[in-house]
């Protein structure tokens, strides 16, 4: 038998596989937990439940909200784009802050 027909190689690779496997996994749960909401969207009209990437980022949308995490892009460029992908935004937040009345009519053109 030679050595790349043994079965301890076979069963060693196929370890190192899983061991990496799991840490990969492991590793993307912990970076979805430390990436929370961040933007959140009430809309002037409902919308049906889609996904909508924004330069970078998903954000969720149903019915009449939309919520995103955190992109590398300004909070005005998301809510413009998410604004031209389903329609007028009634609200836009960040991390909980609402943007002034002026700030979201610019979103809205």
């Amino acid at each position: 038998m030679t050595l790349s027909q043994s079965p301890l190689r076979a069963t060693a690779t196929l370890a190192t596989a899983l061991m990496a496997s799991a840490l990969m996994f492991t590793a993307s749960a912990g970076q979805a937990r430390s990436n929370p909401i961040v933007y959140t969207a009430e809309l002037a009209a409902p919308v049906e439940a889609a996904n909508h990437i924004i330069r970078g980022t998903v954000i969720r949308c149903a019915g009449t909200e939309c919520k995103g995490r955190k992109s590398s892009s300004s909070v005005r460029t998301i809510c413009a784009k998410l604004s031209d992908e389903v329609g007028e935004l009634a609200s836009f937040s960040y991390k909980g802050e609402a943007v002034d009345d002026e700030a979201l009519a610019k979103c809205n053109k």
